[in-house]
């Protein structure tokens, strides 16, 4: 099974399925939803980051006049107390996720006219590349490489932007997480204790030239072969003939100990 092509499940999946593109484009609270959704997953659980947009969204449903209010003046206290009612110590997320929604707001009514964070960047990437607007959201707070990298892979895929972005930029489409780690430490740079997101990064666009591969997909394929390993086993091996699958599994033994990436290892290869 090709790992670039695991991308488009993961288009399909966590992209095509959950998010209208039509909306994206043309409802602003929806489009900041999305924003938030790939923004708020900071180094924790998937579940974590979820029950987060969850508070974040129902406290803004019941605030909307804060919201408007906030745009209006810039004032956005009354919200951010609503909002460390549900989001921090000892309840959900951390106080600095409170932080980064305000300041992503505040971001949407300084630099937005129409507030559509979404709409925004597509029309930035189709008019200029990737790079500009990768250096605004760097400048939200809690926005780092990875978090920004993340967003804009999605944006650039689900909008099928990929060839608007030079090719000296595509590591900015490149959000090295724990699962794009484990595939690099694995097969790209062996021998590194703790490569640098960097290095990782351009070993990624190498092998993507060598092969031909979009560097964006590849990354989104490693993540869905990690996420979902089990589903990607079971899919292999269904491809398999049950009498040819028995002699296999006589000879191996499936190993996840070390790398947290499913691997077949013949048992003489085990020490």
């Amino acid at each position: 099974m090709n790992i670039a092509n695991l991308s488009e499940k993961y288009h399909q999946e966590y992209l095509a399925a959950r998010w209208s593109k039509d909306k994206l484009l043309n409802d602003w609270y929806y489009a900041f939803e999305f924003f938030l959704d790939h923004t708020l997953l900071q180094g924790r659980s998937d579940r974590v980051s979820e029950k987060v947009v969850e508070a974040v969204f129902e406290v803004s449903e019941h605030n909307r006049n804060m919201i408007e209010e906030g745009f209006k003046s810039g004032n956005w206290k009354d919200l951010m107390v609503k909002l460390f009612e549900r989001i921090g110590k000892g309840k959900v997320g951390k106080r600095a996720d409170v932080n980064h929604v305000i300041d992503s707001l505040e971001f949407l009514r300084e630099k937005i006219s129409d507030r559509n964070v979404v709409k925004y960047t597509v029309d930035e990437v189709k008019a200029r590349g990737v790079l500009q607007v990768y250096g605004e959201l760097d400048g939200i707070k809690q926005v780092g490489d990875k978090v920004a990298c993340f967003y804009l892979r999605d944006v650039v895929s689900l909008f099928e932007l990929e060839g608007c972005v030079p090719p000296g930029d595509r590591r900015l489409l490149l959000p090295i997480d724990t699962w794009v780690k484990k595939f690099a430490k694995e097969y790209l740079v062996e021998g590194a204790k703790d490569p640098k997101n960097d290095e990782i990064k351009q070993k990624i666009l190498k092998v993507c030239d060598d092969y031909g591969v979009s560097p964006a997909k590849l990354d989104q394929g490693i993540w869905y072969a990690g996420f979902n390993s089990y589903n990607v086993l079971i899919e292999i091996l269904k491809q398999v003939d049950i009498n040819v699958l028995i002699e296999i599994l006589k000879q191996v033994d499936i190993n996840v100990a070390n790398s947290g990436m499913i691997r077949l290892i013949p048992y003489r290869d085990l020490s």
